[in-house]
Order: structure tokens, then C-alpha cells, then sequence
């Protein structure tokens, strides 16, 4: 009993030691600046640690993103997931403590009349009732349990950002089908613009051919280009059924309309950024928290694989009732049995297993340090690209919009030189037809411009 004792008091003496190493992220070159072309100047960057409410600043699109955020499957799945993982770390915890097990038995034993027991007078029938207590400790000197258990808790916080990382992608795409549907309903008004402008166009080609100052082909040519203008409707208006089907899809409902109350031109998002990197860029970016939790859980599977080929000490003990008549069975202290034990066990040779699955480990750990090195990489990357976009956009939208304002007079001159019939029907066909187009290109644009604001923010990791 003395020598299990100072074992066990051994044993506590060892108890910070771990084999293997303990985690350090690995060393990581950044660049002190996203983008080095920034044209307009910039204030001190927080975009990450703004929440989603502060930087669309729309009511209607944050309502949204709370529905969102409250019903889609995929961020519910990750729920149950993260409450799978929790489960799996609180029974890593336990593996620290001992194994209790109890045993209930009555055996009876009837042996032949020609047994060894009857011919000594010993009796055929042999009653044995056993209550007892098994206990197994198996005691972690090395460190091995201890490590499974940092691994189960990386595996934990891995789950959790990989749901943060679903939340902050699917912010960006209810943002940006919001925008989307936006942008359709302005080109939609666009469109019908367009139809109302070519109608009468349509109409004054007719007047002017009943008197005899336009030909029949013109006349036919300008209801063409009315009727052409009409089939940009149902086009449109397809496209806008299909965005709200999969915005509600986002927030898991069946296909509906989707209310929106302002305009492509409301939304103003925040817009001042700096190009510098934050310190804690590696800690925003959920992808890139992922990709290190990772790292960590193989890390620490790597030491309890090499723990696995060390010696490993079980304690264990047993004790009970034991008795061969059921009115003895609990009768104390005659009945009591005791038994204490301790043993140490060293892997030999077991077909190399053990040093293969640490080898395997050392190789995981390896890829694991690939793919947080290339995730940081994507991540500065989608940074830079979302700020080129945000640079260039800005600086063609100066530019169309004078081509746009530009067009809008020259049409309207063209009509009413037409009018005045000084100018031909091609030329007023023309004029219209830039004049719709670059309107249309206008929208897009404009929408382009807030989605590369949105990715920005997808691609700091706010939340």
C-alpha cells in the first residue's frame, strides 16, 4: 500500500511536464499596408470592430441580417455543432479523474456427481455472491491526457469561430442581395422610363409620317424600338423574383417579396478607411482563426501521440462484499474484500504503430501550418482587392456620371431639335439608346461600388 502511495505522490512530481511543444503561432511576414494607392485620405481604421448596425446604417437592412442571423439552417447547424464539440471537450476534462465501476453478481455452481469437488466430500452445489467497487486511474505523467484535452479545447474554439465565419459571410450576402434587389428596382424604373420616352418618340414618328414628313420605315423602326424597350421589363422583373427567392432562402423562407423602401441612392455606408493593417487583423479574420485553432489541435496531438509511445502507470484497486451465503453477503466487516494494485506498461513492439501515428501527427501539424500561412495570405489578399475596387470604382463613377448627364442633355437637345424637325429619327434613336444604357451601366456601377464596401468589411472580419 506504501509503494502505491508514493507512486501516486510520484506521480504529481511529474505533473507539468508535457511532452511535445507547446503552441507558438508561427512566424508570419505581413505587409505594412493593405493597398499603397489609396486616393483620398484616411482616418484610423476600425471597420473590424464595428458591428453590422454601425456600418450599414440602414434600418431596414440590419432587420434583415437579424432575421438572418436568427434563422439560417447553415448558421443553426454550426450552433449544434459548436454544442457537439463543448460535449466532446467537458469528456476530455473527465479524463483526468479515475474510473469508477461497480459489480453486482450471485453465481451458483453445480458440479457433477464425478467431479473433484464430490468425491471429496466438498459439496456439488457452490454458491458465491460479489458486490464491489472497481476503480482504474490511469495517472498522466507525461502529460499525454492533458494534451488530448488542449487539443478537444482548440477543436472547441475552432467551431466557434467557424460560426463566427458563416455570420460574418452571410452579413455580406444579405447585404449584397439587398443590393442587388436595389439596383434592379432603379433599373426597373429606368426601363420604364425608357418605354414611356420611346412611346412617344413612337408617336410623334407617326404624326410626322400621316403628314407626310417621315417615311413609313422610320414610323416602323420607332414602334420596334417601343416594343424593344417593353421586353426589358419582364427581364428585369425576373431578375428581381429570383434575388428575393434566394435572399429568403438566407433567412430560410419559402420565396416571397422582399419590402424595400429606399433606394439604390440611400445607402451610405461607412467610407473611411485606412490602408494601414491593424495589429489584431489575424485575430478579426474568423477563416484565419480557424485555420490557427487548427494548428493548435494538431499541435497538441502531436505530443499525446508521442505520449502514447511512453510508459504509462495504472492504479487500480477493487473492493466490496464477498461472501458464499446471500444472508452473509453484507455482513460487515467478515464480508469486506479489499485489493490494491499498480502496474507500469511500456509499449515494446507493436508493429510500429505507435511511431507511425506520430509521424502522421507531425505531418498534420505541418499541413496545418500550410493552411494558416495561405489563409493569412488570402486574407490580406481579399483586403487589397476589395480596396482596389473600392479606389477604382470611385474614380469611374466620377466619370460616368458626367457621361450620364452628358447623354440625359444630348437626348433631350436631340428631341427637341426632332421636334423641330432638325435632327433625324436615327439620331434621336441614338440618343436614347446611350442615354438608357448608361443609365443602366450607372446602376451597376453604383452597385458595384457599395458590394466592394461590403467585402471589405466581409474581408476584416467584422461582425
Amino acid at each position: 500500500m506504501n509503494k502505491i502511495v508514493y507512486i501516486a505522490l510520484g506521480s504529481v512530481l511529474f505533473a507539468s511536464c508535457k511532452v511535445g511543444k507547446n503552441y507558438e503561432r508561427p512566424s508570419v511576414e505581413t505587409p505594412k499596408q493593405f493597398y499603397n494607392e489609396a486616393a483620398s485620405d484616411t482616418i484610423v481604421n476600425d471597420l473590424a470592430q464595428l458591428g453590422y448596425v454601425e456600418f450599414f446604417k440602414n434600418e431596414e437592412l440590419t432587420k434583415l441580417i437579424d432575421l438572418a442571423i436568427e434563422r439560417n439552417a447553415d448558421l443553426q447547424l454550426a450552433v449544434k455543432n459548436i454544442e457537439q464539440t463543448r460535449l466532446l471537450y467537458t469528456q476530455s476534462r473527465m479524463a483526468l479523474l479515475p474510473e469508477l465501476t461497480m459489480n453486482v453478481a450471485a453465481n451458483r455452481t453445480e458440479s457433477s456427481k464425478n467431479s473433484y469437488l464430490a468425491a471429496n466430500d466438498a459439496g456439488r452445489i457452490n454458491d458465491d455472491f460479489n458486490a464491489n467497487l472497481n476503480l482504474s486511474w490511469e495517472l498522466d505523467i507525461w502529460g499525454k491526457i492533458r494534451r488530448e484535452k488542449e487539443a478537444a479545447l482548440a477543436t472547441l474554439m475552432q467551431t466557434e469561430e467557424v460560426k463566427r465565419a458563416i455570420e460574418n459571410r452571410l452579413v455580406a450576402e444579405v447585404a449584397t442581395s439587398y443590393i442587388n434587389l436595389l439596383m434592379l428596382d432603379e433599373q426597373l424604373k429606368i426601363a420604364q422610363e425608357g418605354i414611356v420616352l420611346r412611346e412617344n418618340t413612337y408617336s410623334l414618328t407617326k404624326k410626322m409620317f400621316e403628314v407626310g414628313n417621315e417615311t413609313i420605315i422610320a414610323m416602323q423602326q420607332a414602334e420596334a424600338q417601343w416594343l424593344e424597350s417593353k421586353e426589358l421589363i419582364p427581364q428585369i422583373e425576373q431578375e428581381i423574383a429570383l434575388q428575393e427567392s434566394g435572399l429568403n432562402l438566407l433567412l430560410n423562407n419559402y420565396p416571397q417579396a422582399i419590402s424595400r423602401s429606399v433606394t439604390l441612392s440611400d445607402l451610405n455606408f461607412i467610407t473611411d478607411l485606412n490602408t494601414g493593417v491593424p495589429v489584431d487583423f489575424l485575430s478579426n479574420r474568423p477563416d484565419v482563426q480557424v485555420a490557427e485553432y487548427a494548428l493548435k489541435a494538431a499541435n497538441a496531438k502531436v505530443g499525446a501521440a508521442q505520449g502514447q509511445m511512453y510508459p504509462s502507470i495504472v492504479i487500480s484497486a477493487q473492493g466490496g462484499f464477498n461472501s458464499f451465503e446471500a444472508s452473509n453477503w453484507f455482513n460487515a466487516p467478515a464480508s469486506l474484500f479489499g485489493m490494491v494494485a499498480g502496474g507500469l506498461t511500456q509499449p515494446l513492439f507493436n508493429q510500429k504503430k505507435l511511431k507511425t501515428a506520430y509521424e502522421m501527427a507531425v505531418v498534420e501539424r505541418e499541413k496545418a501550418g500550410i493552411e494558416f500561412k495561405n489563409k493569412v495570405i488570402a486574407g490580406f489578399t481579399d483586403v487589397h482587392n476589395a480596396l482596389v475596387k473600392i479606389d477604382k470604382i470611385s474614380q469611374k463613377e466620377e466619370v460616368m456620371k458626367k457621361r450620364v448627364d452628358i447623354l440625359n442633355t444630348s437626348l433631350t437637345n436631340t428631341k427637341f431639335m426632332f421636334e423641330m424637325d432638325k435632327a433625324s429619327y436615327l439620331e434621336v434613336v441614338n440618343a436614347q439608346g446611350l442615354a438608357l444604357q448608361s443609365s443602366l451601366n450607372f446602376a451597376e456601377l453604383k452597385r458595384d461600388y457599395l458590394a466592394s464596401l461590403v467585402d471589405l468589411y466581409r474581408a476584416l472580419g467584422g461582425h
